[in-house]
């Protein structure tokens, strides 16, 4: 049997399994990964995890605008984020696809695909 697959943030996944209700599939782009916890006397084993956004929307116009107590809103996040939590003890289910590539150029050859003249 092969390594076993650790994802790491920026890889795009399928996560099947199976639940009560039969299989179940999920894909997108891991957002978030926890790092490793120490244990610390008289707390329980915290379970790493990682996040995975299936989904992203803009935010309605009224929460990017609106203020709060005569304060305007300085949120700089523009989209609502639909992320899956997935345990370290599910990582085996996960399917890798591929990486997100990085959007700044750090060769000339890849300038036409990241500028989207290919």
């Amino acid at each position: 049997m092969g390594e076993l697959y650790v994802p790491e943030v920026d890889d795009y996944v399928i996560w099947e399994r199976e639940t009560w209700m039969g299989p179940i599939s999920d894909e997108g782009w891991i957002y978030f990964k926890a790092p490793i916890f120490e244990r610390k006397k008289g707390f329980g084993i915290v379970s790493r995890y990682i996040t995975i956004e299936t989904g992203i929307r803009p935010k309605p116009k009224c929460q990017l605008e609106c203020t709060s107590n005569g304060r305007k809103n300085t949120n700089p996040h523009k989209n609502i984020h639909t992320l899956l939590l997935c345990y370290e003890n599910n990582w085996s289910e996960l399917k890798y696809i591929k990486k997100r590539e990085s959007k700044i150029i750090q060769h000339w050859s890849q300038y036409d695909d990241r500028a989207g003249f290919n």
